[in-house]
């Protein structure tokens, strides 16, 4: 698990619906996603100082900002550092789509 001592070393790149965007972990951690987009998501990591990739799960899951960790906030099993997230839309009906491109629809719109 990455402590908060190591926030400044860790680069995080942040779903954005125009483009991609990467920052430090010690400055998400402390704006978090806006109010305009608050679905604004971790989508990987990295080590600053070496380009190492990091795992998502090693990072401190309440900073990821995923469907699933946003309802764990809100249940109460996660520390919501930028106060409690929106409910999330309902995922849309796949009916139509073959069973692996739906969970794999399903697996990305849960984070």
């Amino acid at each position: 698990m990455i402590e908060s001592s190591q926030f400044k070393d860790v680069l995080v790149t942040i779903s954005h619906p125009w483009t991609d965007i990467e920052m430090p972990l010690a400055e998400w951690a402390q704006r978090g996603p806006s109010k305009e987009r608050p679905l604004m998501r971790i989508v990987s990591a990295k080590w600053a100082s070496t380009g190492e990739a990091i795992a998502l799960e090693d990072l401190p899951q309440e900073y990821l900002n995923t469907r699933r960790t946003r309802r764990m906030q809100r249940e109460g099993l996660l520390p919501a550092p930028w106060g409690m997230p929106p409910e999330d839309r309902p995922l849309p009906k796949l009916e139509g789509a073959p069973p692996d491109v739906r969970e794999r629809l399903i697996r990305g719109w849960e984070g």
